[in-house]
C-alpha cells in the first residue's frame, strides 16, 4: 500500500491550479471578445438608425416643398435639386449622375433640428411624366392629369460610413 506524505506529494496541486487559472483566463477573454462585438454591433445599429430617421427627414422636406409650393418651378436642372429623370436610363439618384455632397446639385436639409449626424440629409425632386386620370372632368380648371414626383433622400448617420438612401413618390 502506497501512503502520501505531505513531503512526497511533488506539486500536483500547483499544477491543477495552474490548469484552472488558464481555463479560466480563456472563458475570460473569450466573453470580453463577445462584449466588444456586441458594443460594436449595437453602436453601427444607433448609427444607422441616426441616418435612417435623417434620411427621413429629408424625405418629408421633400414632401412638403411639394405640398407647399402654390406654382412649381421648372424641373429641368437650373435650380438645385429639382430634375427631369434621366434619358440615359440611369438612375438619377446614383452617385455617378448626381454629387450628392455638391450643395448646387441637391436640396439640403435645415440641420439645425437634427442632432448627432456628421452632415445634414439631402435630397432632390424629379418630376415623372404625367398621368392622365381616367374619366377625367372636361370641366374648366379641372385639371385632367396628376404629376407625380419622386423624392430621393440620402443621409449619413454619427459617421460618414453609415449611409442611407430612401425614395418616396408623391402625387399632387
Amino acid at each position: 500500500m502506497l501512503t502520501l506524505t505531505k513531503y512526497s506529494q511533488q506539486g500536483v496541486a500547483l499544477v491543477v491550479s495552474l490548469v484552472m487559472l488558464l481555463v479560466m483566463s480563456l472563458l475570460a477573454v473569450s466573453s470580453m471578445n463577445t462584449t466588444v462585438l456586441e458594443e460594436k454591433m449595437a453602436g453601427n445599429y444607433k448609427d444607422r438608425n441616426m441616418a435612417f430617421q435623417a434620411a427621413e427627414a429629408g424625405l418629408r422636406a421633400g414632401e412638403t416643398f411639394l405640398r407647399t409650393t402654390p406654382v412649381l418651378p421648372l424641373f429641368d436642372g437650373t435650380i438645385a435639386g429639382l430634375y427631369q429623370p434621366t434619358s440615359s436610363g440611369l438612375p438619377r439618384w446614383n452617385e455617378g449622375v448626381v454629387t450628392w455632397s455638391a450643395a448646387g446639385e441637391v436640396k439640403t436639409y435645415p440641420a439645425s433640428t437634427l442632432s448627432d449626424i456628421s452632415s445634414p440629409p439631402v435630397y432632390i425632386i424629379e418630376e415623372l411624366a404625367p398621368i392622365k386620370d381616367a374619366g377625367g372632368s372636361l370641366e374648366a380648371g379641372v385639371a385632367l392629369e396628376r404629376r407625380y414626383y419622386r423624392i430621393t433622400s440620402r443621409a449619413v448617420g454619427g459617421t460618414d460610413t453609415a449611409v442611407v438612401m430612401l425614395q418616396s413618390t408623391y402625387k399632387r
